[in-house]
């Protein structure tokens, strides 16, 4: 048995034949995997499939109960270092029967089905596959209950589709919930898995599990939104491929409220796994938007993706971030990010630049875990956080492994070849962009080291090949972590008013020897503080700001603040505590701080601030 604060923030739904079970660990720094034991008695008897990662917040469905039998159950969690297992107490939840529900599909033609009958409670009764679009919301006051079924939306069309889209233009509240959205095997770009498209009315989408593939498809995209309530979802995405990393990019979950938003945006207790880009995004301003308890580990693939990109005014507080990945980025003012947890670490980056060239490049680019950036970024209040980020020594699969698991092993494709030549690799069920593979790696024989990919067609690898036997193959890509810059400070407004304080920031570089490159390679190396263009001039007004970090915590094994030009900007740093730890190893330098100009040198010494090198002292002795 275990404590009550193992299964924190509990909650569940019950649908006529399926249920939801969500809980959070009681520490934000914990992770564990996760299953539930269920049955129709206190003996329970059945179990869900334990969760493929560890994390900190669990979403199960339950299926295959029966209306008005209360089903018994007992949530499960495993410590992934000792296998210790930690059980609740056994609840109950009960499936039934929904007074006037219109079960489908019944009599209803589609897909796509269009939902138009208002303030009516659909129940989808069996898995559905739509060449296209699968539900098409068009009446006010009506809820979609997917009773824990799966839904395929996309499987062969040319247009632009979704599982589920919001159609209605009245003002009634329309909800999602409970059940698997999959994209298939062919649609247009930019497909979602649930989308609302110029609706500015109540929206609600919970208990609903993403699956998208296909390049630049979405698992929730919104636009014109206001008042919506996001919650209790896991959305899931394994696309590689995206038309541009300026814009618009990719995400997880991307809101565009309307203009002159009246408020009430809630993103909370969701989980957010793997895409390649952004995570949760809300563009532009809006009213009382709050994103919080989310847990996301995300996997930045091209440049700029974060886990949060919140709107002005915004509030982001208690989320777990352990992505491979950036975590927050903000640029507007008004934002408030308080007692989250961001344990992370970030590996090179496909860049478009110029936007839209050809082929993309690879550029390693420090990684930030919160970024203030830009002349719009002011009166933020950063404090309470954990801001963990370490560079990792590189990882080399040589191709081992599934692409479901690529953050760590780095594999995007397992086929089989058509051909093999001492030059080319033919897979004719490929149909790759011209140079998307370039200077990834093939392993195509066990035995051989693998090829770099010197360039590839739309089913051709062009690659120095030693045998000319088709056989299974794998491209991935041989990991390499960037410097990590747990506060990246960029603010170009010297008078923003920006406050950071009450934080802990850790920086750490498994490299003993350092190397600072240029941008796209930017070396070996870590610290607690980076600066970034901070040369805009002082404030004005003496009393004014650009920013104003106090009663911090940093911690580092290599640089405490850090700098890419002198920073001429009123900047106060005062009395945090700066500490040189010394695991895994410590850094040689002279000094700790670099390239920050005299004049802040100067403020910094006379700040209040607390400098700690003993273990640099005694490692030398």
């Amino acid at each position: 048995m275990a404590a009550a604060e193992d299964f924190e923030r509990r909650w569940s739904f019950a649908s006529e034949s399926s249920a939801l079970v969500y809980w959070q660990l009681g520490e934000i720094s914990h992770s564990a995997y996760s299953y539930l034991e269920y049955g129709r008695t206190e003996k329970l008897g059945l179990r869900t499939e334990r969760s493929p990662r560890p994390r900190w917040s669990h979403l199960h469905h339950l299926s295959g109960l029966e209306p008005g039998v209360t089903c018994y159950y007992r949530m499960v969690n495993i410590d992934p270092a000792t296998g210790e297992k930690k059980e609740s107490p056994i609840a109950t939840i009960l499936p039934t029967r929904k007074e006037n529900a219109v079960y489908l599909p019944g009599n209803l033609s589609g897909p796509p089905y269009v939902l138009d009958k208002p303030d009516a409670y659909y129940v989808l009764t069996k898995d559905i596959t739509a060449e296209g679009t699968a539900f098409d919301i068009t009446a006010g006051g009506i809820t979609l209950d997917l009773d824990g079924h799966r839904v395929v939306f996309g499987n062969d069309t040319d247009e632009q589709v979704n599982g589920v889209r919001f159609s209605s233009q009245v003002e009634d509240k329309v909800t999602l919930c409970n059940g698997i959205i999959v994209q298939g095997r062919r649609s247009r770009d930019y497909s979602a898995a649930v989308a609302s498209i110029n609706r500015p009315w109540p929206t609600e989408i919970f208990g609903i599990t993403t699956d998208v593939q296909l390049k630049c498809a979405y698992p929730v995209y919104i636009t014109g939104g206001d008042r919506i309530d996001i919650h209790h979802n896991y959305l899931y995405s394994r696309v590689t491929e995206i038309e541009n990393r300026h814009y618009p990019g990719n995400s997880l979950l991307r809101i565009y409220p309307i203009s002159n938003s009246t408020g009430g945006i809630h993103v909370h207790d969701n989980l957010l796994t793997e895409g390649c880009h952004w995570g949760i995004v809300v563009r532009e301003e809006a009213r009382n938007v709050e994103i919080d308890h989310n847990d996301i580990q995300h996997h930045q693939q091209y440049v700029n993706g974060y886990a949060i990109s919140p709107c002005a005014g915004a509030d982001v507080h208690h989320n777990r971030i352990t992505s491979t990945g950036r975590s927050l980025h903000l640029t507007r003012p008004g934002i408030r990010v308080h007692e989250n947890y961001i344990d992370t670490q970030g590996h090179m980056d496909l860049d478009d630049l110029p936007a839209g060239s050809r082929p993309f490049h690879h550029h390693l680019i420090e990684q930030h875990g919160i970024k203030l950036e830009g002349g719009n970024v002011r009166n933020c209040k950063i404090y309470g956080n954990v801001v963990r980020i370490t560079q990792l020594p590189p990882v080399d699969s040589d191709g081992q492994g599934d692409p479901s698991d690529k953050v760590d092993n780095g594999v995007y494709v397992r086929s089989r070849a058509t051909l093999l030549s001492s030059s080319q690799l033919e897979d004719k069920s490929m149909s790759w962009e011209v140079n998307r593979w370039q200077n990834y790696y093939v392993k195509y024989a066990p035995d051989l080291p693998p090829a770099k990919i010197d360039s590839n067609h739309s089913s051709v690898l062009f690659a120095n090949f030693g045998i000319t036997k088709p056989a299974e193959y794998s491209i991935y890509m041989k990991w390499e972590y960037v410097p990590p810059t747990p506060l990246n400070i960029s603010c170009r407004n010297p008078e923003a008013m920006n406050e950071v304080y009450g934080n802990t920031f850790i920086a750490i570089t498994h490299y003993g020897k350092t190397r600072h490159g240029d941008y796209g390679d930017s070396g070996q190396w870590a610290s607690a503080i980076m600066f970034v263009s901070m040369n805009n001039g002082p404030a004005a007004d003496s009393g004014k700001y650009s920013v104003y970090v106090h009663d911090n915590s940093f911690m580092t094994n290599d640089l405490f603040l850090n700098s890419y030009s002198e920073v001429n900007m009123s900047v106060r740093i005062e009395n945090n505590t700066f500490t040189l730890v010394g695991k895994p190893l410590v850094t040689e330098r002279e000094s700790r701080l670099r390239n920050l100009g005299a004049g802040l040198e100067q403020s910094i010494k006379l700040g209040g601030n607390k400098f700690d090198s003993s273990v640099a002292d005694r490692n030398r002795h």
